[in-house]
C-alpha cells in the first residue's frame, strides 16, 4: 500500500504548519456573516481546495435538480460521524445556492 502523504498532497499551508484550528474548524454562520477564513467564505478558493467525493457531487446534484423544479429528493439526510464532512457539505450547498441564485 501506498503511504497517503504520495496519493493525496497537503494544501502548502498544512505542509508549512500554518493550518490552525480556527482554519480547520468550518463555521456555517460565520460563513453567511462574511467572518470567516477566506478559506470558506470564497466560493473559488473553497471549491479548489476542495475534493469533490462522489456523495458531494450527488448531495450538489439532487440539491440543484431540487431547486430547478427538475425532481429531487425533497429530504436529504447527512448521515456522517462527527468529522465526517456535514458542515462541509453545508458551506458547499451555500456557496452553490448563492451561485445558483437560490
Amino acid at each position: 500500500m501506498k503511504p497517503f502523504s504520495t496519493i493525496a498532497i497537503p494544501h502548502r499551508d498544512i505542509l508549512e504548519g500554518r493550518l490552525t484550528m480556527d482554519v480547520f474548524a468550518a463555521n456555517l454562520w460565520e460563513v453567511y456573516k462574511g467572518r470567516a477564513h477566506e478559506d470558506y467564505r470564497d466560493s473559488n478558493i473553497f471549491f479548489r481546495k476542495t475534493y469533490i467525493t462522489e456523495g458531494l457531487k450527488n448531495l450538489l446534484s439532487i440539491t440543484e435538480k431540487r431547486l430547478k423544479g427538475e425532481g429531487g429528493d425533497p429530504l436529504i439526510q447527512l448521515q456522517t460521524p462527527f468529522g465526517g464532512g456535514k458542515t462541509h457539505s453545508l458551506i458547499a450547498l451555500y456557496h452553490k445556492v448563492k451561485e445558483w441564485k437560490a
